[in-house]
């Protein structure tokens, strides 16, 4: 797919498309996933988790929701686009540092665990979340 047709394909999409898009993944759903891992991680360095978080499984960015699409139908649709590009990039790094302060928590380095937590992994969310909201807003063919 070349340059114009990538554009045209989320600038452009049809109704059918965007309905397919839609049925694929929810956005909102996805977004507030990833906001939510966040308080998971908090709660699990505080000890009022019940999770068995293991930095092995977080780390892999193709098992939650999001990842599945993006890694499948979201792929091949929109796999030429930079935006896409970005958000899979982004969300890659998002269960890196997801699965950073698991691993520094289970070491016993809580003071590092905690930093990466409001440093890096906050700062990784946010970009996570906003290249996904980017592209939300472009399916729906609205101004980014």
């Amino acid at each position: 797919m070349g340059f114009i047709s990538a554009l045209r394909s989320v600038f452009g999409i049809s109704d059918e498309t965007r309905e397919e898009v839609r049925r694929e993944i929810n956005f909102y759903e996805a977004v507030e996933a990833h906001l939510a891992w966040k308080l998971r991680l908090t709660d699990y360095l505080q000890g009022r988790s019940k999770e068995d978080l293991q930095p092995h499984n977080i780390c892999v960015d193709n098992r939650c929701v999001l990842g599945k699409w993006i890694h499948g139908p979201g792929k091949t649709r929109f796999g030429e686009i930079k935006l896409f590009q970005d958000l899979t990039d982004e969300h890659a790094k998002f269960h890196y540092y997801a699965s950073k302060v698991v691993e520094a928590h289970q070491s016993g380095n809580v003071q590092l665990a905690e930093k990466m937590l409001i440093e890096d992994f906050a700062h990784q969310s946010k970009k996570t979340v906003n290249c996904l909201t980017k592209l939300h807003m472009q399916v729906e063919g609205k101004d980014a």
